[in-house]
């Protein structure tokens, strides 16, 4: 009769260590799922922020400038650029937005002024961007392709209301 006690009890001991390492391996499991979907949602917000901010950032800079005449696309020292001139105090100002070492840059300066040896430095940091294709898609239309850092193309377009 001791042998069947000691068999049973050997089968409980055996059933609950079972049962609490299928309970560890899905916790495990359970856990390891999270993280991906975590780090793919984190992965995707950055995107999504930093397209968010170069959009939200050139559309606001086009609106504050966008005067007739005062919107067009240009070039510094060989580097694509969208400039927008204002006129203060009786100068006119050229804020100029280009792509240099990997950032989008804005370099305000009064026009005719000398910058200096590197005016592709000269400029203030603004986003990191792999690449971008400023051009005048018709009249009233600017139409600016942005290649993020992760390599993925987005597109803006803003209209010109003062055209």
């Amino acid at each position: 009769m001791n042998t069947k006690q000691e068999r049973n009890h050997i089968v409980d001991v055996l059933f609950v260590l079972a049962l609490f390492v299928v309970f560890t391996l899905s916790a495990l499991v359970l856990v390891i799922l999270g993280a991906n979907v975590y780090r793919q949602t984190v992965s995707y917000m950055d995107e999504n922020y930093n397209a968010r901010t170069a959009y939200s950032y050139l559309t606001e800079k086009v609106r504050q400038n966008d005067l007739y005449d005062s919107v067009f696309i240009g070039e510094l020292e060989g580097a694509a650029a969208l400039v927008l001139t204002q006129d203060i105090n009786d100068a006119t100002y050229a804020t100029y937005l280009y792509l240099h070492e990997g950032s989008l840059r804005e370099l305000f300066i009064r026009q005719g002024s000398d910058i200096g040896p590197d005016p592709l430095s000269a400029g203030q940091e603004i986003l990191p961007l792999k690449d971008w294709e400023p051009e005048m898609a018709g009249d009233h239309l600017l139409h600016i392709v942005l290649t993020l850092e992760d390599s993925s193309r987005k597109e803006l377009y803003i209209s010109l209301r003062s055209r």
